[in-house]
């Protein structure tokens, strides 16, 4: 698999380097911080606390092998970079609240990554995204909750066609496939492109930055 990442300016992601860390970058803002502002603080804070550190746990499990700590890590992986789904969804998701619309900021978000989910309809309710619930339930509720994944879900390296593949089985039985190695370099990809939206968004006063701009400033402060 090639091990190169895209470009950022704010980190080398083939190098592990950092060009600007969010906290200095951050302070280098004068005055009342603009929505322009906030979006740059924000992807300073993805592509160098959360991708980079994706980014660098995948390096090291695929330079490794058992009995090295790193083929143990993908849990830890798993950790990190399915938090994206429901970050990004507080912003896709247009009725997104501080509390009670995490599940379905999580559908929202999963949906815009993995567009073959995505619901025709609009419908971005669990009953309509079973799948999608599946792989929160069993994925991210499991890191969450038990340290581990879920019964039915199998976290596979570099084998799968896709990031997330559903099967059933002869008895009927349906189980789950990611293939994190996928997934990771999937959202790496992404993020871009997630942002180049929400800077025409806010170049035009769109929906999607102020709902940004809502929970930026409502998750900043102490509560």
């Amino acid at each position: 698999m090639c091990t190169r990442f895209r470009e950022s300016k704010f980190i080398d992601f083939n190098k592990g380097h950092v060009r600007a860390d969010p906290m200095t970058f951050a302070g280098q803002i004068s005055g009342s911080w603009t929505l322009a502002n906030k979006i740059d603080v924000f992807e300073c804070s993805v592509e160098v606390c959360q991708l980079g550190v994706a980014v660098e746990i995948l390096k090291e499990i695929e330079r490794h092998e058992d009995p090295s700590i790193w083929s143990h890590s993908a849990f830890g992986l798993v950790s990190i970079i399915f938090s994206y789904f429901e970050m990004i969804g507080k912003t896709l998701n247009p009725k997104s609240a501080t509390r009670d619309t995490a599940w379905k900021d999580f559908n929202y978000g999963f949906c815009d990554v993995n567009q073959e989910y995505m619901p025709a309809n609009g419908d971005y309710t669990d009953r309509n995204l079973p799948d999608v619930k599946a792989f929160r339930d069993r994925i991210k509720n499991g890191m969450y909750h038990l340290a581990g994944i879920k019964s039915g879900v199998c976290i596979r390296r570099s084998t799968l066609e896709k990031d997330f593949e559903v099967l059933k089985t002869s008895s009927g039985e349906t189980l789950y496939f990611m293939d994190i190695h996928l997934v990771t370099r999937t959202i790496v990809n992404h993020f871009p492109c997630f942002m180049a939206r929400l800077r025409q968004s806010e170049s035009e006063s769109g929906e999607m930055a102020k709902k940004f701009e809502e929970f930026f400033d409502t998750f900043r402060k102490a509560r």
